[in-house]
């Protein structure tokens, strides 16, 4: 049985890709904040150091920009930022290079070959999830913890997570999270569950 924890999903602060409103991944993994995404940083440092109960570990994506999301909360705690693999933005593979846009104008697009959601070239929406719930649920804590992620994977992660139907929450728009927004999940016997701010 999983310990029972609390935890903080974020999305990275703000980049130049972003801005932007392009679809890059994997070759965005040394991307950095812009001076508007440090800021950012900056404030959820503060706004989670005020929390109680606190974090008491920090995690971070295999990425440049989550990393650095990330430190400002980890010094502010006391800690430093632990990275985690396979919580990483999702291979959007032939989608690279795409406008934001493209995901809700051309969304016949995204239907895979076998039935499924996905990119082409890339990761299936249901690969995504898979490596998402894998590496939150071997987080090797049962304390109150944060966890900066990407805004892509965080909409599917989430949707499985939660026992939603994946594609519906993606066609509906749901749980789509600005640069520094985050859920809190609370980590039960029961599996994971919304929690309040």
């Amino acid at each position: 049985m999983l310990p029972a924890m609390k935890l903080w999903l974020i999305r990275h602060g703000q980049t130049a890709g972003n801005v932007a409103g392009i679809l890059r991944g994997a070759t965005s993994a040394g991307d950095e904040l812009s001076e508007q995404g440090h800021a950012q940083a900056q404030a959820l440092a503060a706004q989670l150091a005020a929390a109680d109960p606190r974090p008491q570990a920090v995690y971070a994506s295999t990425y440049r920009r989550a990393q650095q999301t990330a430190e400002p909360l980890a010094r502010a705690l006391g800690l430093t930022v632990q990275v985690v693999p396979d919580v990483q933005e999702v291979d959007c593979g032939d989608w690279a290079g795409r406008p934001y846009r493209d995901l809700k104008t051309a969304p016949g697009d995204l239907r895979l070959p076998g039935g499924g959601l996905g990119f082409r070239g890339g990761e299936s929406f249901e690969q995504i999830a898979a490596r998402f719930v894998q590496a939150l649920e071997e987080l090797p804590t049962s304390q109150p913890a944060a966890l900066v992620s990407h805004g892509g994977i965080l909409r599917i992660g989430l949707a499985a997570l939660l026992g939603r139907d994946i594609e519906q929450v993606w066609r509906s728009g749901e749980l789509v999270l600005g640069n520094t927004e985050f859920v809190i999940l609370n980590r039960s016997a029961n599996g994971w569950t919304l929690g309040k701010h």
